[in-house]
């Protein structure tokens, strides 16, 4: 009977320790920010809506975060330490989608990851790269006029 106490006692203590040294992936963030005049411009039911994308540019979420306040830090989760690339866009008017204009460009706020800009279209995967963990992303969103 001892014995088996002993183990049962020993299987708990080492049972504990090997979750204690599991690695905890760290949380993905990034921080949002529009001119004030944009910001200005929301409904109450604005929202950020962010895209996490592998390196591939293959899409792996999409999230709707309320505006609460400009600049917001948007935690997007846990996170395995790598490449990736974030999409994000200022919903002013709070319809869930980025609006366009006559020519099809933007007129809401938005950005890519490292700010990479292309005057005509998505700008190239590799300008939009970021490890992470590093740095915090700090997004510049702007509409397209």
């Amino acid at each position: 009977m001892a014995i088996r106490l002993l183990s049962l006692f020993f299987g708990i203590l080492f049972w504990g320790f090997s979750l204690a040294k599991r690695p905890v992936n760290p949380v993905l963030s990034v921080q949002c920010r529009v001119e004030d005049s944009e910001w200005s411009k929301r409904a109450k039911n604005s929202a950020w809506l962010i895209s996490v994308r592998r390196a591939d540019g293959t899409p792996i979420e999409e999230l709707v975060i309320s505006a609460t306040r400009n600049p917001q830090v948007l935690e997007l989760g846990e996170r395995r330490p790598g490449t990736y690339i974030v999409a994000a866009y200022f919903d002013t008017n709070g319809n869930r989608k980025l609006d366009r204009g006559v020519f099809s460009n933007p007129t809401e706020p938005y950005a890519f990851s490292n700010n990479a800009r292309n005057r005509f279209s998505e700008p190239d995967l590799s300008a939009q790269r970021f490890a992470h963990p590093g740095p915090l992303q700090k997004l510049e969103l702007t509409p397209a006029f």
